[in-house]
């Protein structure tokens, strides 16, 4: 076989994923030329044999074979791809290509800006090498650059850049508008968002695949479901990616819709998919669908997987089946710090304060670092569980032992913790001292404890640091106007009414819902238009009616006793 065919057939070879034969054809080869070696190399490179290449590439050296751009384009792809201490690493591949006279090639120049921007000390030099490109940059080039700034938590100037391109009319392809697409949904940018929507329909890239699953979990991260939905729905094509990413959307934002695209789904579901379920089990607090959903995931072998047994415990946590719990943590053959919060949280939400402090010192001798939702979990535990001294002990500890910086909800957390205790102006003094800008969710705790305890100094200086925040803030109007009420003191009782109808603001109305033979039912307070709603107020009329019954027969045999 001439040296050409061969080559070919290598080429071949590598793009079915057949290396192990392409290398064997290469071992039998003669004669080898710089094509071939670079064929060769290109094939593991593009399969993921990062290891492989960079040997095969030092082995290219060593025979004295001297490499093209082409052959240090690889290369470079197989330093982004795997270690890059493997075979030193861009820098040496790029002094090898300065030495060889061919690093200012396109070919070498993009390689070189995608494998220095793969590594977060690497950016500066990626993009020095960037804009030495001048108007030599090509598509390849400004997609390497914005997806090293998405990597490594640059979002805002990935996104700068784009817009850049955009302004230069440079051809936009559907895995660069993803990755912008992606930097909003992780900044939370929904202005921004919706601008590249735009920009992706007018170049024709709304209906890919690719960018039609970013846009969806843009917006649902941006907590825009029913724009999600609507892309969703208008869509050609669907993989199990898109339905993985709108299930997971609809869990956080609308756990209802997420049970409901279960059942429309026309693909298996993978263990992805039961992770999103089971958060919406626990959203909707639906104890009998998670059973259900958990032995799917039995049946399907996926209960080893820790996302899945961390969303069960969390999911059993919720719905008060703390047992259930339990149960899966113990059984967890590896354990997360998500793992032990889930748990931590758990035990903390359902009144075992005590086990929920146990189990943190079990962490901390299992050589888990905890973190700030561990210790939120903890004093909130404390905090209900009405162990005062406990939850305060657990904060200096996060302080002086863990060396953790509270932020606004810890702060939050232990406010509430003083306050609803009665120590009013212990809490106060926390808030007053706190080097953080107290927010309204702080003065909210101290507020709601001084109506639980009838001070009103305190609550009328919480309601008014609220106000100057949020002066729309209903809720703090009612409360304090309820303090007043709660003292007597009807005057100042009318004059904060008179103040909040000034605001033109009404209190949220609170939904709740309940699952009744496989189905949720939800509803406020008062609604009296549900046929479901009013037939539970008769059953509850009737509850009452046997209670007062009962009660007096009791009250009867007590007075016959005495």
């Amino acid at each position: 076989m001439s040296l050409k065919h061969a080559t070919t057939l290598i080429k071949s070879l590598c793009a079915r994923g057949a290396v192990r034969h392409a290398r064997a054809v290469f071992g039998e080869m003669p004669d080898r030329d710089v094509v071939a070696w670079t064929a060769m190399l290109s094939g593991y490179a593009s399969s993921g044999c990062y290891r492989e290449a960079l040997d095969f590439f030092r082995r290219m050296l060593a025979v004295g074979v001297v490499p093209n751009e082409f052959t240090l384009s690889s290369v470079l792809t197989a330093c982004r791809g795997g270690d890059a201490a493997c075979g030193g690493g861009a820098a040496s591949i790029h002094a090898v290509a300065i030495r060889l006279g061919v690093d200012h090639m396109p070919y070498v120049v993009n390689a070189l800006v995608d494998a220095y921007a793969s590594r977060r000390d690497g950016l500066g030099d990626a993009r020095r090498l960037f804009g030495a490109l001048g108007a030599g940059r090509t598509a390849a080039s400004w997609t390497s650059m914005i997806a090293g700034y998405a990597r490594w938590g640059l979002e805002n100037t990935g996104l700068q850049l784009f817009q850049k391109m955009i302004q230069d009319d440079v051809e936009l392809s559907p895995f660069t508008c993803s990755i912008a697409i992606h930097s909003c949904a992780s900044l939370g940018n929904l202005y921004f968002g919706q601008q590249i929507h735009a920009v992706s329909i007018r170049k024709a890239l709304g209906a890919n695949l690719v960018v039609a699953n970013s846009l969806i979990d843009m917006y649902c991260a941006c907590e825009r479901v029913v724009d999600a939905r609507r892309i969703f729905d208008e869509m050609p094509e669907r993989n199990l990616v898109t339905w993985n990413t709108i299930i997971a959307g609809s869990s956080r934002n609308d756990p209802r819709m997420a049970m409901q695209l279960l059942v429309d789904m026309d693909l298996e579901p993978n263990c992805l998919t039961l992770t999103s379920i089971i958060s919406a089990c626990a959203g909707l607090a639906a104890l009998r669908c998670g059973w259900q959903v958990h032995g799917a995931v039995l049946r399907r072998n996926y209960g080893d997987d820790l996302k899945v047994s961390n969303a069960l415990v969390g999911m059993y946590s919720k719905c008060g089946s703390i047992s259930n719990a339990k149960k899966v943590f113990n059984m967890m053959t590896c354990k997360d710090i998500l793992s032990w919060t889930s748990m931590i949280g758990g035990y903390g939400t359902n009144g075992y304060a005590n086990e929920a402090i146990g189990l943190f010192n079990s962490m901390v001798d299992a050589g888990v670092h905890p973190d700030h939702v561990v210790f939120m979990g903890l004093i909130n535990a404390c905090s209900h569980a009405g162990l005062v001294d406990e939850g305060w002990n657990l904060f200096k500890s996060m302080l002086f032992d863990y060396k953790i910086q509270p932020n606004m909800k810890i702060y939050g957390c232990v406010t509430n913790l003083l306050a609803r205790a009665g120590r009013l102006r212990e809490a106060f003094n926390l808030i007053d001292t706190m080097p953080l800008t107290p927010d309204e969710s702080v003065w909210g705790a101290l507020l709601g404890a001084c109506k639980m305890h009838r001070n009103i100094e305190l609550g009328r200086q919480a309601a008014r640091k609220i106000i100057e925040i949020n002066p729309d803030a209903a809720k703090t109007y009612i409360l304090l106007a309820n303090i007043y009420a709660a003292d007597s003191k009807w005057g100042d009782y009318a004059a904060t009414r008179r103040l909040l109808r000034g605001t033109g603001s009404s209190k949220e109305v609170g939904m709740s819902w309940i699952e009744v033979t496989d189905k949720m039912y939800s509803f406020s307070t008062a609604d009296s238009n549900s046929l479901q709603v009013s037939l539970a107020d008769e059953v509850l009329q009737i509850l009452v009616q046997h209670m007062d019954e009962e009660r007096n027969y009791f009250d009867e045999n007590i007075s016959r006793v005495a």
